[in-house]
């Protein structure tokens, strides 16, 4: 590896380290504005998009064990955001579905990452914006291998 080559590693580096603190925060920005966590809203999202899921599947999913998804369903059914929902077909299969307060605390939170994201193609030049997608897409590409 070449000096160059060196100092971009370094940069990514950095960038990485950065993001990681963004991402925190945001976090916390999550669970201050709209008072549910990270993970509870990221689960909202996934059943939103596609519809009631098996707890064992979202659990499969977020790469969590069965046993914590079950103590912050807990928590989400207490707020009222998440509920477990019984299968018709097999009462012991236990569905989760968003509830109404839920899919309001998403939709509020979409809007903000719409506004976002518009500050961020309003910041940019229409290629570099273009870029900075593609960046993006590559990196999230990357990070699921």
């Amino acid at each position: 590896m070449n000096n160059n080559e060196a100092e971009e590693v370094k940069r990514l580096e950095k960038s990485l380290i950065t993001l990681n603190d963004i991402l925190r925060k945001h976090h916390d920005f999550i669970k201050r504005k709209y008072k549910v966590s990270a993970l509870e809203m990221e689960i909202m999202q996934y059943v939103i998009q596609e519809g009631p899921q098996k707890m064992k599947d979202v659990a499969s999913h977020f790469h969590i064990k069965l046993s914590t998804l079950t103590s912050v369903i807990d928590k989400a059914e207490n707020a009222r955001i998440l509920r477990r929902v019984n299968s018709k077909e097999d009462r012991r299969v236990v569905f989760l579905d968003v509830t109404k307060k839920g899919k309001s605390i998403f939709q509020e939170y979409n809007k903000y990452l719409k506004e976002m994201a518009d500050r961020m193609k309003g910041s940019l030049d229409e290629e570099s914006f273009g870029m900075f997608v593609e960046s993006m897409e590559a990196f999230t590409r990357l990070s699921y291998n």
